[in-house]
């Protein structure tokens, strides 16, 4: 390993201290260190800032933060497949590995190449309008068409592979990789799926009927939400990951499908993500005064 990258949440000063005390410790081991050029700024630390495109291509790139801070990581470095090595800085940590007092050791092992790689399937989104692709988005988590400001139901067309399969009144559809699982799509309604479980699923958020459920697809498919509404009704947005967002306009079109590279996660236990379901959720505990 010759050179590691550093992002670190810029609002947390625990995370910002701990960025520029792991550049010490690392330099001290000969290892070139590439740290965010803000959060570089934040520390005082000039000579070790970098833009998105050196940090991505590090050989890893130790995340200090929350889950956040993991999804902003993964857009920024997934094209190149560079690992990330997640620290545990935010309030559930579903995808960070380790927690601050093990960094040291985690680092040695991780130096050392002695981890194991797991491939999160990220999504790629195309904004369609007027049959021409405006832009495209990448996500970890999850593609979300959405109502804006004011309290109206949407009417969103589904369709999977190009196959109809419902026109769902709602407050949006949630399109999400099994990582994202436990994020926005679990508060749905929608069920926790292993990160290794190569699907995508459909959530609808609020939807107005009683029959309406998540669905679950392979992660070779593609989805498509075509927005069904009256010209001065188009009061919608398409977010990724819940940090990138775009307002749409009726009859615009959005293609998921899965991206061209996945997000590569360090870990070091296989079954961590059921400990996880245990100690972050508190899965299946019963609450007493």
């Amino acid at each position: 390993m010759k050179r590691i990258g550093i992002v670190a949440n810029s609002g947390k000063p625990d995370a910002l201290q701990l960025a520029s005390e792991l550049a010490d410790w690392l330099a001290a081991r000969k290892v070139e260190v590439l740290i965010e050029r803000e959060s570089a700024e934040l520390v005082n630390r000039p000579d070790v800032a970098a833009d998105a495109e050196m940090i991505a291509s590090s050989d890893f790139v130790v995340v200090l933060g929350g889950d956040g801070t993991i999804l902003r990581a993964a857009r920024m470095v997934g094209p190149k497949r560079t690992p990330i090595l997640g620290v545990h800085f935010g309030q559930y940590g579903f995808i960070t590995e380790i927690h601050p007092p093990n960094l040291e050791s985690a680092m040695e092992r991780a130096l050392a190449g002695d981890f194991l790689i797991s491939d999160r399937l990220m999504l790629n989104a195309s904004l369609i309008r007027g049959g021409k692709e405006l832009a495209q988005y990448s996500a970890l988590n999850d593609v979300v068409v959405a109502k804006g400001p004011l309290a109206r139901l949407l009417s969103l067309s589904i369709y999977v592979h190009d196959k109809y399969i419902a026109t769902y009144a709602s407050d949006g559809i949630i399109v999400s990789t099994p990582t994202g699982s436990t994020a926005y799509s679990l508060s749905a309604g929608g069920p926790v799926v292993n990160p290794n479980v190569d699907v995508m699923l459909i959530t609808p958020i609020c939807p107005h009927t009683l029959n309406a459920r998540s669905l679950v697809i392979p992660g070779s498919e593609s989805v498509q939400i075509v927005a069904e509404c009256d010209r001065d009704e188009s009061s919608m947005m398409l977010t990724t990951d819940g940090q990138t967002g775009v307002p749409l306009q009726c009859s615009d079109k959005v293609n998921v499908a899965r991206a061209e590279y996945p997000a590569r996660i360090i870990i070091w236990d296989p079954l961590s993500f059921y400990d996880k379901l245990q100690s972050r959720l508190r899965w299946g505990e019963r609450f007493s005064e």
